[in-house]
């Protein structure tokens, strides 16, 4: 289990990994990285004072039964936790798992989680390219909140 202040729990920061999240793909899963905004701006725009959160995406489509789902997080989740110390603080990592990941070997499951960490900050160096979707709802003038694009107010 993951430490309580590493955990990616709101439905907004899901969302926003979505449209402004970048990319690194393993063989395992596939890894959206943000920077967090509010490790961003604290005490004099130092990244680093608060640890990095982590959330897992785990399809129903790929894993039908629940029971498979589980043992799919509780596996990654595992090896994820003995790499804790290795991660570089500051960011949102939202890991969206393969199906690979049910028959993988356990270390090569670290040691894969382990070479996409290190890809992150050359990840993060890169312009960040929208998703279809979200290319689609922006220009129709829609902003992303919580889990959809709704149509921003207007100010009168």
């Amino acid at each position: 289990m993951l430490p309580k202040q590493s955990r990616l729990k709101k439905t907004k920061d899901f969302a926003l990994m979505a449209t402004k999240g970048r990319s690194v793909f393993g063989l395992f899963a596939t890894l959206r990285v943000r920077l967090d905004a509010s490790a961003s701006t604290a005490k004099g725009g130092t990244v680093g004072l608060q640890p990095s959160k982590i959330g897992f995406i785990i399809s129903t489509k790929i894993f039908k039964r629940a029971v498979k789902r589980n043992l799919a997080k509780r596996r990654f989740r595992s090896a994820l936790h003995e790499l804790l110390p290795q991660i570089p603080p500051g960011y949102h990592l939202l890991f969206i798992l393969k199906p690979e990941t049910l028959t993988a070997d356990y270390q090569a499951m670290k040691d894969e989680v382990l070479h996409m960490l290190s890809k992150i900050p050359e990840t993060m160096k890169k312009p960040l390219k929208l998703s279809p979707r979200a290319r689609k709802e922006m220009g129709k003038g829609k902003v992303a909140v919580g889990a959809r694009f709704v149509k921003p107010k207007a100010n009168n």
